[in-house]
């Protein structure tokens, strides 16, 4: 029996943009990025920076946030208006944080006590107008003031029970991917000792914070996250950048965090790696959040600073140049609805016009661009009509069989159109 990807994955070389983490920081990425395409004597509409999917948060205990606003000190978590008000008709997907309070939490899912919760949940995730969830189970599993390093093995067997009460349900199964979420830091056990197992993983996701900084305030490194996707790859998962922010700010703002010496760049020192390791493992979705965590309540002096590209006047300019025009495809709204394949024309259309900016000193190379483009133009139609023609020939000859039966027919009657054809 052949293995059926069922994981929503993007074309190679796609990635699919999701921007966090509240309702009003993801509406002022949006509007922010517009607001930066007017000034650069664009036309696109605002909703052509509407994200593949937008994060939120909620717990297995209250199911807080799904159908009401909630804020817990984090800013606006409402899943409805995500989904119902700030992109409204445009197919976004949701990219969901389900907190499950540790081993404690794990075991009243085990023992049935959280039941009705997680039908009520199900019963959600199947009729959101979300076009696809991306249900972070546990999320950071491994963060060991998280609760689940005492026990593993319930984490996996809580893992299992939600997967296999959501897959009864048709709707449940074809909308929600599940993803095994790691922190990609230092952990109190080793990453399989979490793993639920291939059947019940769609996904693998990593967190990226401060990992490519000299310092760390988790004592992790780039490697902690490499050993994330490594392992991804070796069961051959997808892997999602499952939340991202440069920690310290944008700009590492020194009251809060530490310096970083040699790297004034902003871009450089915090974006261009996540890009870098995005391009080398082939990511297929990234969550950047975008949000003023110093002004949170939950996250004052924490450290994780001011995180919207719209502060950074530079990071705006490259994120434009690097995200919406890079040699990369960032997958934006409705891109979900067929998992990233109708971007393939437009990766094809992409790689034309980069072409053709290669060689647009070279009155050659702008001739031959056009000829094949006008050679694929002619072969898309002739394949069209091909259709159209064989589809055609095979209606006239059923038509004509049909006619030459009734001729043949020994008592003449009063043929219908609802006897012996069929309505097209």
């Amino acid at each position: 029996m052949s293995y059926i990807d069922t994981s929503c994955q993007p074309p190679s070389g796609s990635t699919y943009l999701t921007i966090g983490q509240d309702l009003f920081s993801i509406q002022e990425y949006v509007t922010e990025q517009y607001n930066m395409s007017l000034h650069s004597k664009r036309v696109d509409p605002v909703s052509s920076f509407a994200p593949s999917a937008a994060m939120f948060y909620t717990d297995i205990q209250t199911l807080r946030g799904l159908k009401d606003p909630v804020d817990y000190g984090s800013g606006v978590e409402y899943a409805d208006g995500i989904t119902d008000s700030l992109f409204q008709y445009q197919n976004v997907g949701l990219q969901i944080g389900l907190w499950l309070n540790g081993t404690r939490g794990c075991k009243d899912m085990l023992s049935g006590l959280l039941d009705k919760n997680i039908e009520n949940l199900i019963d959600y995730l199947s009729n959101t107008k979300a076009s696809k969830v991306f249900l972070r189970v546990g999320y950071e599993f491994d963060n060991p003031s998280f609760g689940f390093s005492d026990d593993p093995p319930a984490f996996r067997k809580a893992f299992i029970y939600l997967v296999r009460r959501c897959r009864l349900y048709s709707k449940c199964y074809d909308k929600v991917k599940f993803v095994w979420h790691s922190w990609a830091a230092k952990r109190d056990a080793p990453l399989e000792d979490f793993y639920p197992g291939d059947d019940f993983v769609d996904w693998v996701g990593v967190s990226i914070f401060d990992q490519f900084f000299p310092w760390s305030q988790r004592d992790a490194t780039r490697s902690d996250i490499t050993e994330v996707l490594e392992f991804a790859n070796i069961h051959n998962k997808p892997s999602m950048i499952a939340e991202s922010t440069p920690f310290g700010g944008i700009d590492l703002e020194p009251t809060i965090t530490k310096s970083y010496e040699g790297m004034d760049d902003a871009w450089n020192r915090w974006f261009q790696p996540v890009l870098d390791l995005i391009d080398e493992y082939d990511i297929g979705m990234w969550s950047y959040i975008n949000c003023a965590w110093q002004d949170q309540p939950m996250w004052h002096n924490v450290g994780f600073g001011e995180t919207r590209l719209s502060t950074n006047t530079k990071v705006m300019q490259k994120w434009h140049d690097k995200v919406f025009h890079g040699h990369r495809s960032f997958l934006l709204a409705g891109s979900l609805l067929n998992c990233g394949e109708s971007e393939k024309l437009g990766q094809a259309l992409k790689m034309s016009s980069q072409k053709r900016v290669k060689y647009n000193n070279s009155k050659d190379g702008e001739s031959a661009i056009g000829l094949s483009f006008f050679i694929i133009c002619i072969l898309l139609l002739y394949i069209r009509r091909r259709t159209k023609s064989g589809y055609q020939e095979i209606k006239e000859e059923e038509e004509r069989l049909h006619f030459l039966s009734l001729l043949k027919s020994s008592s003449p009657k009063k043929v219908y159109a609802n006897e012996n054809t069929d309505i097209q």
